[in-house]
């Protein structure tokens, strides 16, 4: 198939609020991508990444504020830093390897990219 273009509505097509990736099955065309993830992620107050911390093997991602505030917390060779994106248009990047976790403090909404998208990248949940 030869697509030329395609057309959706992030919060409808995703799953988990991810809609490109290589998850995507490929019958949906551009969406499904093993260069790049992305993630329309609405997140209600409170709600925390579940399992704790994660990081990824050869991924990096970027995470951009919406609307909202949302608390992320950053552990390297055990330092843990702790970043806020409180203004739209806030943003981190985490190269991989870096462990993170995070907590909407309020209803928040946040565009998440990550890059390449590889099965079985994700390095699993550590307490």
């Amino acid at each position: 198939m030869n697509f030329k273009f395609t057309r959706g509505n992030a919060i409808r097509d995703g799953k988990h609020g991810w809609f490109v990736g290589q998850f995507v099955a490929p019958e949906l065309g551009l969406r499904h991508r093993d260069d790049v993830e992305i993630k329309w992620g609405v997140h209600p107050r409170g709600e925390a990444r579940p399992g704790a911390w994660v990081s990824y093997k050869t991924a990096t991602t970027v995470v951009v504020l919406i609307r909202g505030e949302i608390h992320i917390r950053i552990r390297q060779s055990g330092e843990i830093d702790d970043v806020r994106l409180i203004a739209e248009g806030d943003y981190v990047i985490l190269p991989p390897v870096v462990e993170h976790t995070w907590e909407a403090i309020t209803d928040c909404v946040v565009l998440s990219v990550r890059s390449p998208s590889v099965a079985d990248d994700q390095v699993g949940t550590f307490s």
